[in-house]
């Protein structure tokens, strides 16, 4: 995972004397449920064991404080985006005892709380990686449907004269493209034939690339552009349905 930013290191600092205790009515609060990161989140929230409520509101984006969904409310707290809601996690986690089992394992609410270090770092490693590549694939989407992506290739080659302005465009569209099969791979290498991505477990890592790869697979259609590569893949295109068989059916 990035290094944490304020907001994260803040919400920590504000939690830390509640450590060990799950809020009651805890709700989570998004726009849709297929969006990604919302995706991610509800993921984490059931990885953990952890009692919430979803709530779908359109307005969600302009309820939140920050801008940024979902978010989480725990009485008077708020809590935003997925980073900050797994940093919110972990900090509850801090002095808990064993709570729930997973694989016959006890664990607390974080499910990555008890990592060696060499595993934390790859855990970090690889969440940098999909937050740095598989979001903005989401982004490409607009370049390719029919209603945005006249205006998407006006306003990034504007500054140039044609046809140099669509040829940049185009050549940005590719890389992502590009960006995103290259992370598919590297996913696809560490997932192997493993259920999970690091110690048969599932981790923030494991609901951020579920949700994205979720979105992508469902979100877009009939577009098949990111899906297709998703599905040169068959571990990942099966990791994405053992999350939904295991944990939302």
């Amino acid at each position: 995972m990035a290094a944490r930013g304020p907001v994260e290191e803040a919400v920590i600092a504000a939690m830390s004397v509640e450590q060990g205790v799950w809020p009651e009515s805890v709700e989570l609060y998004e726009p849709r449920k297929d969006a990604a990161l919302c995706r991610s989140t509800e993921a984490y929230l059931r990885f953990c064991g952890l009692a919430h409520e979803v709530k779908s509101r359109r307005n969600a984006e302009f309820m939140s404080p920050t801008g940024n969904v979902p978010f989480l409310r725990a009485k008077e707290e708020l809590v935003c985006d997925f980073s900050g809601i797994t940093a919110y996690i972990e900090s509850k986690a801090s002095t808990v005892s064993p709570s729930h089992t997973l694989g016959g394992e006890s664990l607390g609410f974080s499910t990555s709380q008890d990592f060696e270090v060499k595993d934390r770092a790859s855990l970090r490693a690889y969440l940098s990686l999909v937050e740095n590549s598989l979001y903005p694939a989401e982004l490409y989407m607009l370049w390719w449907k029919k209603d945005w992506a006249a205006r998407t290739r006006q306003h990034y080659g504007s500054q140039f004269s044609a046809p140099l302005n669509l040829i940049l465009s185009y050549k940005k569209q590719w890389k992502v493209l590009k960006e995103f099969q290259q992370t598919c791979q590297a996913l696809s290498e560490k997932l192997g034939k493993n259920r999970f991505f690091i110690n048969d477990r599932p981790t923030e890592l494991d609901a951020l690339v579920f949700g994205h790869l979720h979105s992508v697979l469902t979100r877009y259609l009939p577009d098949n552009s990111l899906s297709s590569i998703i599905k040169e893949y068959k571990n990942l295109e099966d990791f994405v349905m053992t999350i939904l068989r295991e944990y939302f059916h």
